[in-house]
């Protein structure tokens, strides 16, 4: 049984840092500068944290415990973080932070596309603007067409979390969305086939996969994800 959570817990430990490292892939800057900027560096942590929040909100099980911690710690961030840079850019984080509480208490949001969709748009999105407009001091179109593909994607990929049954349908969907908009980033012709066919077999697997076997899911999820970003943003 300890073998059992102590593979659980290094999986979702491995989940957590992808998708920070994920969120940094897309906001388009030298990764060495995420360890030598105090400003990212700080961002970094919360981002880190609130990884950890995720993880928790995507997991059919909740741990009430650490959830609580974690909302203490990453409240103690984010409040320094907009006492320190009190503008609109923060509030978008912040309100990241508040629905992925919301998404918590299942009662009140238990609608599974609804919290699907919910899920996809906080994932990283205020932290990707923070880090872009930090670091560059400033937004453009580029930056917000990466965060428009970084939500899809966070949806296509995050199905795991919240859709039960195989119906793929609305996969196949964002699929096709999120191929449109790779063709708006002029990535080239190759890549684009590569991204299709990360696509195409996460759509496969999810209609293959038991859907009670939470850790594959996850699991394939994660590293299907990391690879697509990979493609995007190198």
């Amino acid at each position: 049984m300890l073998n059992i959570d102590r593979n659980t817990l290094i999986q979702s430990g491995l989940r957590v840092f992808s998708m920070l490292f994920i969120w940094m892939l897309f906001a388009n800057i030298s990764l060495k500068m995420f360890f030598i900027n105090p400003r990212l560096l700080h961002l970094v942590l919360i981002g880190l944290v609130f990884a950890v929040l995720l993880n928790e909100v995507s997991r059919p099980r909740k741990n009430a415990l650490m959830v609580i911690i974690i909302d203490i710690v990453l409240g103690i961030l984010l409040a320094s973080l907009y006492f320190d840079t009190p503008s609109i850019n923060v509030w978008l984080i912040l309100i990241d932070f508040g629905l992925a509480n919301v998404l918590l208490i299942s009662n009140f949001i238990d609608e599974p596309h609804c919290r699907w969709i919910i899920y996809g748009f906080i994932s990283g999105t205020g932290l990707v603007l923070l880090f872009t407009t930090s670091y560059h001091h400033y937004f453009s179109l580029i930056s917000l067409m990466y965060i428009t593909l970084m939500i899809f994607a966070n949806i296509f990929f995050s199905y795991y979390a919240f859709m039960k049954r195989n119906n793929q349908l609305s996969m196949i969907i964002i699929s096709v969305l999120i191929l449109m908009l790779c063709l708006t980033l002029s990535i080239s012709f190759l890549k684009i086939i590569l991204i299709a066919i990360i696509l195409a077999f996460y759509v496969y697997f999810e209609s293959r996969v038991n859907f009670r076997n939470y850790e594959k899911r996850a699991n394939v999820s994660t590293v299907s994800f990391l690879l697509f970003s990979l493609l995007i943003c190198f």
